[in-house]
């Protein structure tokens, strides 16, 4: 049996062949078909691989630029915030220099480095003391104008009592009527100008200056405007109540006057 088939081997390798051949002539079109659908099959397929491939690659980069111009962004923001910073600095002392040019007299700039957290004792202190020619009893402006006096001084910083304080007192003068009072802290950010005559006229809005008739306080700053009027309790005078001009939690550098 085994030598029959090997005598046939030949026969049934040349009729296999031969039936291929056949096969390939016959159906060449089926077969084209079937090698352009397989191509075209694989070329999709390498095609949707290389797409899938770029689009991940391109999300990769497209996140990497993202938190690339994320980061510059911020930058620019920051530096942003930094020069209206500046900005805000030299508007400042711009306004303290024409102040200091306009009071022609002798001051130390300071700048404000703490602030009491109770308001009532209506305080701050400065970066300048002793040692800068700053002494208790100095008048502090700020460019809008009389914020208080130096109450205590070390060799490097000085307390200041702003005008608001119930302890503090100074000469007052209605600008355009040139009336004479005397100005009181009165808490809760205002003033009282007392002992105004009877018969003076006193508007509100009325501008109020120091009178000069102290030694502390230079003539001629400005203090505030008058909000209200009104007559003591004996009806021996009149009173004015002020809000001033400098507000104390807006300010960062200050004058004092020597």
């Amino acid at each position: 049996m085994y030598k029959l088939f090997a005598n046939n081997k030949i026969w049934i390798i040349s009729i296999f062949v031969f039936a291929i051949i056949a096969f390939f002539f016959l159906f060449s079109n089926i077969v084209s078909q079937i090698r352009t659908v397989a191509v075209r099959g694989l070329s999709f397929t390498l095609d949707v691989c290389s797409d899938v491939g770029e689009h991940f690659e391109s999300k990769k980069t497209l996140t990497e630029e993202n938190l690339t111009l994320r980061k510059k962004a911020a930058d620019l923001s920051l530096e942003l915030e930094q020069f209206k910073e500046l900005k805000k600095e030299n508007e400042r002392l711009r306004s303290l220099l024409r102040f200091q040019k306009k009071i022609g007299f002798s001051t130390v700039s300071a700048e404000i480095i703490a602030r009491n957290p109770n308001n009532w004792e209506e305080s701050f202190l400065i970066d300048k003391g002793f040692d800068d020619d700053v002494h208790k009893g100095s008048a502090v402006c700020s460019a809008k104008g009389l914020l208080g006096m130096v109450t205590e001084t070390t060799h490097e910083t000085a307390s200041v009592m702003l005008i608001t304080h119930p302890s503090f007192k100074a000469g007052g003068m209605l600008r355009g009527t040139r009336v004479h009072g005397i100005l009181m802290g009165a808490g809760k950010d205002t003033l009282k100008m007392l002992y105004l005559p009877v018969d003076a006229e006193v508007k509100r809005g009325s501008v109020v200056i120091t009178s000069g008739f102290s030694r502390i306080f230079p003539k001629g700053i400005n203090v505030g405007r008058v909000v209200s009027v009104g007559k003591s309790k004996t009806g021996l005078y009149k009173y004015a109540i002020i809000k001033p001009y400098a507000d104390p939690f807006k300010q960062e550098e200050v004058l004092c006057i020597r």
